[in-house]
């Protein structure tokens, strides 16, 4: 039995199958598609929306239940593979000169505008090693303590049920968009499309 459990974590560690239809196991890919999903802006903002719901704002009506539930899928998977990518760093260097090159934080995806994709909320060295941010997620809490408050923020805007409420929502959220912001910098620099592949794989 513990073997045959072992065997599907394996094949599916980041719980990408109940959004993507298939068990993803390199983190770079889950990155990809996540972003393919929706832009970097519109995750940073929905973070914000359901940890503020989450903490007492009422019932949130800005997606059905299902999208919501489907939101916390993504953002759930988002945070197992910023676990599973910790302990690296950037392998871009970033001269002063070009700290503001659109062609490191600007995405590849059609519509794509710089104003929205540049990082709000990271610092200078955050945004030249976004790998600092998952770092210090995990520094702040251990990751089944990320996966249960999420949970908890998802349940909380679900049922509007104050006790469900992140012990320190604004501390919640800057990290979550402090995640959002250096997952998408990771994806835009080095996570590209080769011959229909992803980089480190298909």
């Amino acid at each position: 039995m513990s073997n045959t459990n072992t065997g599907k974590h394996s094949k599916d560690p980041f719980k990408t199958r109940s959004w993507v239809g298939e068990g993803i196991t390199d983190p770079y890919q889950v990155l990809a598609h996540f972003f393919a999903e929706a832009p970097m802006h519109e995750f940073r903002r929905l973070v914000k929306k359901l940890v503020s719901h989450a903490g007492g704002a009422g019932v949130y009506k800005g997606a059905s239940p299902g999208d919501v539930l489907l939101y916390g899928r993504l953002i759930r998977s988002l945070i197992r593979a910023a676990h599973a990518l910790k302990d690296k760093h950037s392998p871009v260097i970033i001269n002063g000169e070009d700290l503001f090159s659109e062609k490191y934080y600007r995405s590849h995806y059609a519509g794509a505008r710089a104003w929205n994709e540049f990082p709000r909320h990271l610092s200078e060295k955050e945004y030249r090693d976004p790998y600092r941010v998952f770092k210090r997620l995990f520094r702040y809490q251990a990751l089944q303590h990320w996966l249960r408050c999420w949970e908890r923020v998802v349940q909380g805007v679900l049922c509007a049920d104050d006790a469900l409420a992140p012990t320190a929502p604004v501390e919640v959220y800057t990290h979550l968009a402090k995640l959002v912001e250096a997952a998408h910098l990771v994806d835009v620099r080095e996570v590209v499309h080769v011959g229909g592949c992803l980089k480190g794989g298909c």
